[in-house]
């Protein structure tokens, strides 16, 4: 009897230990698996991480010739003294203010009102179209251009015409053709689309009254000139340009009535503005030393000498 009963506990241990083996087996085997798929998954992993890498390396990476320095005020160098109701100057590579004074004060702005007429004549009417110069066109205040009635004109060449020598009949002629209401209505509503919320606009050549902005917003609607239509200020930036007539098919040559096209190399473009209430207006933008600098004054009796003080301060009073 014992010994029956120490041949079921031998067989038991035996079985015990033959269930423990197998056990041991089936969790080497998935020790293995593991250990193989492991590689595997840190590959994928890689994979996925590489593009991740590279990217990170290429925006790293800057193109020292793209970098333009921005400007260090030198302190021992007082403001400028300056006889203007408003004046700005701006790095406009850094968008850095580089001087202001009263550059939110809501002024006339005369003539530099034809920057907006000329992106409405670009964006809304086109500058292939032709207009006819009638008298009331004429009849404006101030320059004619060369302009008779009766001629046809492309609209490009009449915004050459209002640029050049800011010819308020060419700048009617054009908001005529489209619908002088229209026509300001999309005036103000460009103004409203760019953010000028201190700009107003009563007609296309700046006599009005009405057209009235800050140098802060004008600065804006520069901006987008030079991005969206860089050439309306190449235009303002010749001395001198040929405009043909196409009812006689007859060439007429202007002369810009800006001093600066003629006398300053480094001169970008500008816009000239005079109304008895705005006294005078400039808007001018040279390059120096890499960087494209805008000048903005108002209401001066003086706009070329005012400006000419303000750029040579800027360039006493920063080191670029």
């Amino acid at each position: 009897m014992r010994e029956n009963h120490l041949k079921f506990l031998f067989v038991g241990i035996m079985l015990i230990f033959a269930a423990a083996g197998q056990m041991n087996k089936s969790d080497n085997k998935n020790i293995v698996k593991i250990k193989t798929e492991a590689p595997q998954k840190q590959q994928v992993l890689l994979a996925q991480l590489k593009p991740r890498i590279a990217d990170i390396g290429r925006a790293e990476v800057l193109n020292p010739a793209e970098i333009i320095p921005i400007p260090v005020r030198n302190l021992d160098i007082k403001d400028p003294e300056l006889n203007v109701k408003a004046a700005l100057v701006k790095d406009l590579d850094n968008n850095m203010n580089l001087y202001a004074l009263n550059s939110n004060l809501r002024w006339p702005l005369a003539s530099l009102t034809k920057l907006m007429s000329a992106v409405i004549a670009i964006e809304n009417v086109g500058l292939n179209k032709e207009a006819e110069i009638s008298q009331s066109a004429l009849d404006s205040e101030g320059v004619a251009g060369k302009l008779e009635k009766g001629e046809k004109y492309a609209v490009g060449e009449l915004a050459k015409v209002m640029l050049l020598v800011s010819s308020n009949d060419a700048a009617a002629a054009i908001a005529e053709y489209y619908g002088k209401n229209d026509f300001v209505k999309q005036m103000q509503s460009k103004a409203y689309f760019l953010g000028m919320d201190q700009t107003t606009f009563g007609d296309s050549t700046g006599i009005f009254p009405a057209n009235n902005g800050t140098a802060d917003d004008l600065e804006i609607l520069i901006r987008y000139i030079l991005e969206k239509h860089p050439g309306i200020f190449k235009i303002t930036a010749q001395e001198k340009a040929e405009i043909f007539e196409n009812s006689k098919a007859i060439k007429k040559e202007l002369l810009n009535i800006n001093g600066y096209a003629s006398s300053r190399p480094n001169f970008l473009g500008g816009k000239t503005g005079f109304t008895d209430e705005a006294n005078g207006n400039l808007v001018s933008i040279f390059e120096y030393k890499g960087h494209k600098i805008l000048l903005i004054v108002f209401g001066t009796s003086n706009r070329f000498e005012q400006t000419d003080i303000l750029f040579n301060w800027v360039k006493e009073a920063y080191i670029f």
